[in-house]
């Protein structure tokens, strides 16, 4: 018989989460002797396990060895296949190292790694803890190319017919193997594969078992590349390395494209927290029957999915569904004292404990009644099936009462056989008018239950009739939202069609304006700003020779002044003072800035337009371009003026020097 090698492992100095790599202590237990490592490298320890190849590695905080959930599937991945990773301190809820060796009946120094480490083997060893399971019991082979074929040359059809050959023989040969491993072990498999030009270009095996038992390696076989790999789990699991005492329990089941598992106890203790992708009825129905005997099968609506229908028919348990619609705010209360890792979980722990809270005072009214030595989960699985309290007491009590002592059997007179016959006469009595009671109890209960029928058929009508009102209430609210919303688009809509009417309609008399020539039309700023030209521009267009009418000329500046020389515009009207930087940069860029007095200004009845004559208008620009050339040349005048004075004040200095 192979020596069974466990390997506990214990953090000695530094941490995953410094610079520092972290160092272990490691012991391992063979056979009750023990070998001690001081300080080992998680490199190093990985290669002792390959070389000791242990039947389990056992950590107090499997966190000690990987960071986060990543770090730790591939560690997982990098341990033999036969070596469980076990966390001796337990699942979802750990428990301190000290107080399962203080059960166990031994301890250790907790400040000394090397004595920890070898106290989480010894708890391995006797059964304490949960194996850490980050794959599931299937394998996917994948069989394809081990390099890329290229376009080649002129002999390529002839390598790629070797190499797809070659692909095809080692799937052929691969599946041989799990035939015969099939039929022997009982595992079934799926097999996919992709034809090309001579053989295979790809091959997929589906296998429904653990990679520990099929010894088939990855690697590079000449033209073929083989990966074998366990498929992992949407969630890491914790498998306890002794099975639990199959007491009673309680299991809430969301069904759908995530399927999750929430069992309790009826302490309302969660036992097992489990969702999956692609878990089936059969898988549920296995890991429902590990925990534990369903008691009750709780969904989170009513009536319950056929799914969980067949669950419970599976343990002829008592169905447990909600009598009221179940909040998404009460499913997270119910939810809040266990940590759960999506939505799904969230509903089958909400379905386990709504069931659990409606029942529980009516658990501890049993247990009260329950004399000492009476088991008391099998006497509430028997009145949560239906039987009465004091029956159910009745025959419990009976059980464990001690069988009465053999006595002697004496002679009777014949008054003591005159008494027992009278008793029994009595007993009969007794027996035909309870019998006639109960009779009268089972058609009342009969009745009853009818009149129980009637009101669930009503009420289910009733609710049915209650969840389209609410449906058609909810579709009402969504399409009178959708109409305000769709009203407003249209108004908008209205309003920027009006615009653009008012805007076309401008456009058009303008148009038609320039097009006469006996009217030159002016295109009016409100204000000298930037954004006021812009809006202008946009709404009629401010093109090359346009004459430009600023209402109010008193807030631009050399920019603004620039933007209009820029835009290349004919004149500028002003209404009231322009200021005399915008004024000079005008006269600079040689754009004629006119008074309205001097162009006889004209507007339409809505002000929107403005006209002038184009006699007018030329004729004012010439006198701005004679009055300009007279400043200008006046300027040069100074300017040489100045020049001569400062020419003569130099030669002044000279002399006298």
């Amino acid at each position: 018989m192979p020596e069974k090698i466990i390997m506990g492992i214990d953090i000695a100095k530094g941490s995953l989460h410094s610079k520092e790599r972290p160092g272990y202590a490691v012991a391992i237990l063979r056979d009750g002797e023990v070998e001690n490592h001081r300080m080992v490298s998680l490199h190093k320890f990985l290669r002792m396990a390959w070389k000791e190849k242990p039947h389990i590695i056992a950590v107090d905080n499997v966190h000690e060895l990987a960071s986060d959930r990543h770090d730790l599937v591939l560690l997982l991945q990098k341990l033999p296949a036969s070596t469980k990773l076990v966390q001796v301190t337990g699942g979802e809820h750990p428990e301190p190292l000290i107080k399962l060796a203080k059960q166990q009946g031994f301890s250790f120094d907790r400040f000394d790694p090397g004595s920890e480490a070898l106290a989480c083997a010894r708890l391995a060893e006797l059964g304490i803890g949960h194996e850490v399971s980050a794959f599931e019991d299937k394998t996917i082979i994948k069989i394809s190319r081990a390099r890329s074929l290229g376009k080649g040359g002129w002999s390529q059809n002839r390598y790629r017919r070797k190499v797809h050959d070659h692909v095809r023989q080692k799937a052929k040969e691969i599946e041989e193997y799990l035939d015969q491993q099939s039929k022997a072990r009982g595992f079934t498999y799926k097999r996919e594969v992709k034809e090309r030009f001579g053989g295979y270009s790809k091959a997929e095996f589906l296998v429904d078992a653990p990679r520990s038992q099929l010894h088939i390696s990855s690697g590079k076989y000449g033209d073929v590349q083989v990966s074998a790999k366990s498929i992992e789990r949407d969630a890491l699991e914790f498998k306890p390395l002794k099975t639990r005492k199959r007491d009673y329990i309680i299991a809430g089941v969301d069904p759908g494209t995530t399927t999750a598992l929430a069992v309790l106890t009826l302490e309302g203790e969660l036992r097992k927290l489990h969702s999956s992708r692609t878990i089936s009825i059969p898988e549920v129905i296995e890991m429902i029957a590990e925990e534990g005997r369903p008691l009750i099968i709780a969904s989170d609506v009513f009536p319950a999915p056929n799914s969980v229908e067949k669950i419970r028919r599976a343990f002829n348990a008592v169905p447990g569904s909600p009598e009221d619609i179940i909040t998404t705010e009460d499913k997270i209360e119910m939810a809040k004292p266990f940590e759960y890792s999506n939505p799904h979980e969230r509903d089958a722990i909400a379905a386990a404990v709504s069931v659990f809270r409606k029942n529980k005072n009516r658990f501890e009214q049993i247990k009260k009644k329950l004399p000492p030595g009476v088991n008391a989960d099998e006497a509430i699985a028997q009145v949560v099936r239906g039987r009465s309290v004091d029956v159910v007491i009745h025959e419990l009590t009976k059980k464990k009462r001690m069988e009465p002592e053999i006595q002697t059997v004496k002679e009777k007179t014949d008054e003591d056989a005159s008494h027992f016959r009278e008793t029994l006469r009595r007993s009969d009595e007794t027996i035909r008018e309870l019998k006639n009671y109960q009779d009268e109890l089972k058609a009342e209960l009969e009745e009853k239950g009818n009149k129980i029928k009637e009101l669930e058929e009503l009420i289910n009508r009733h609710r049915a009739l209650i969840y389209r009102e609410l449906k058609k209430e909810k579709e009402i609210k969504i399409r009178d939202k959708e109409i305000a919303h769709l009203r407003g688009m249209v108004s908008d809509t209205n309003k920027r069609i009006s615009f653009l009417n008012r805007r076309i309609n401008k456009l058009k008399k303008m148009r038609r304006l320039e097009i006469s020539g006996r009217i030159l039309p002016v295109k009016i700023i409100s204000a000298f700003t930037r954004d006021s030209i812009l809006m202008t521009r946009e709404m009629f267009g401010i093109k090359k020779d346009d004459v430009i009418l600023l209402k109010d000329a008193s807030g631009g500046g050399t920019m603004t002044a620039r933007m209009l020389a820029d835009f290349g515009v004919r004149a500028v009207i002003i209404c009231n003072e322009m200021s005399h930087a915008a004024e000079e940069e005008l006269f600079k860029l040689n754009v004629p800035v006119l008074q309205a007095k001097e162009v006889n200004l004209q507007f339409d009845s809505a002000e929107d337009l403005a006209m002038v004559s184009p006699d007018d208008i030329k004729r004012a620009i010439e006198e701005w371009v004679r009055k300009a050339e007279k400043r200008r040349m006046a300027a040069k005048e100074e300017w040489l003026e100045s020049l001569m004075g400062e020419y003569r004040s130099e030669r002044r200095r000279g002399i006298k020097g």
